[in-house]
């Protein structure tokens, strides 16, 4: 969550941080939190944990690391599901407004 709305944030596994100053400079806000549970539920339609990587109506935030593998593992919209995708396309079929370090 920001001061200018929500944003999905599909991040490496292997991040071990996440720095919100960098991330709201970068989107040009204020502020920058991760959205809590509830207002997950609300904004996705998703419980924490089955997020679909892909077709969310939110602009997105990918995080370069991801490019650095020849595909990556995430949500479905279920929780008993995997996607297995290739990081360009989840930069093609999502509306992908930054891309972090």
């Amino acid at each position: 969550y920001t001061d200018k709305g929500y944003f999905a944030l599909v991040l490496s596994g292997n991040r071990e941080k996440l720095d919100f100053e960098e991330l709201a400079g970068m989107l040009g806000c204020r502020k920058v939190r991760l959205a809590s549970p509830k207002e997950v539920k609300t904004i996705t339609g998703y419980d924490i944990g089955s997020i679909p990587m892909l077709g969310i109506e939110l602009p997105y935030i990918l995080d370069k690391r991801l490019f650095n593998h020849d595909f990556v593992y995430g949500g479905t919209g279920q929780a008993t599901s995997t996607l297995k995708i290739e990081p360009s396309a989840l930069k093609k079929l999502n509306h992908v407004v930054a891309m972090i370090d």
